[in-house]
């Protein structure tokens, strides 16, 4: 009995280790035939050179509001006025690029360009604010 005990147990080991081999056969196959018919995303629409001098003359006409807000947030906290500038940059950034339908990048290259082609007056900071703790937390 001990004898048909084991050949049956491992006839039932070699059927597990089969079933196994054969799922992990069938699930590879439908991964990869998934993958090679899966269609492929249109390529992202890119700003035409009017669209970008456009958006670029957008931003730099929206950023003294932005710092005028920042300011307002934060008086005092140079470090937080820098962040919030940021954080208004990168929001309108990304709605813009949703509105039109383009990446992100573009429109930060439309501004990087609109900043290249008319520097601002005075030059505006470029250099970091120091870290320091804000003067009150309230």
């Amino acid at each position: 009995m001990k004898g048909e005990e084991k050949g049956s147990l491992a006839r039932v080991l070699e059927w597990a280790r089969a079933a196994g081999w054969a799922t992990l056969i069938a699930c590879t196959a439908l991964a990869g035939g998934l993958a090679v018919t899966a269609s492929h995303p249109p390529p992202n629409r890119r700003l035409s050179d009017e669209e970008r001098r456009v958006v670029g003359r957008i931003a730099s006409a929206l950023e003294p509001g932005w710092r005028k807000s920042s300011i307002h947030n934060f008086p005092e906290d140079y470090w937080s006025q820098d962040d919030d500038f940021g954080a208004s940059e990168h929001n309108w950034a990304v709605d813009e690029a949703n509105r039109r339908g383009v990446p992100v990048q573009e429109i930060f290259r439309a501004i990087d360009e609109d900043l290249r082609a008319h520097p601002p007056l005075p030059p505006s900071k470029s250099g970091a604010s120091p870290c320091k703790p804000r003067p009150s937390y309230d």
